[in-house]
């Protein structure tokens, strides 16, 4: 995201309508909080580490970046590997009274089309085009694109220019924390 994105937000939002009814089988509930597990350390055994694609741990997800959520409040795991590997972040949300579920086996346009389709919030990996992408497409009224201070010192790894959106529709939804 940049000064062009920025600038050109609304004509871009509208030039690229997305089909909601053709393309989602699955949409976030609107008092729903979705997390984008992108699990790069599965897709990519040997190359996530040098890359510099490290992803919050459980802990970290459920204390740091979902923190502020209250007792019974709900989140959406949207994965595209199996549930089996979000199993350890379903534990660590539901310890502190979460209602958590998983959304996995879709194609990636579903996917896609689940993270553009929160309007609480979304939460994901920086790396993560489709976070991003859809946090700027959607109508969330967070979008959190966090990095991990230990993916900065990948072989890989390109500093995020910090931009400010100066956008009413984008200068108060995005936020690009670093987390320990």
């Amino acid at each position: 995201m940049d000064p062009l994105n920025d600038m050109f937000y609304n004509q871009l939002k509208s030039f690229y309508r997305f089909n909601y009814t053709s393309c989602c089988k699955i949409q976030a509930d609107p008092d729903e909080s979705v997390f984008h597990f992108r699990n790069f350390k599965q897709e990519m055994p040997r190359k996530w580490n040098e890359y510099g694609f490290h992803e919050a741990s459980p802990e970290q997800a459920a204390t740091v970046l979902f923190g502020h959520l209250k007792e019974g409040d709900k989140v959406a795991i949207v994965t595209r590997f199996s549930g089996e590997t979000a199993k350890e972040y379903v534990d660590a949300f539901t310890s502190r009274g979460l209602k958590v579920r998983v959304v996995d086996g879709q194609q990636g346009t579903e996917d896609f089309c689940l993270l553009m389709s929160a309007q609480k919030e979304i939460v994901g990996l920086d790396k993560s085009t489709y976070l991003l992408w859809a946090g700027y497409l959607g109508n969330a009224t967070r979008v959190v694109a966090y990095t991990m201070a230990s993916s900065r010192q990948g072989s890989h790894h390109r500093e995020r220019v910090p931009y400010n959106f100066t956008s009413p529709g984008l200068k108060h939804r995005f936020e690009f924390p670093i987390i320990d």
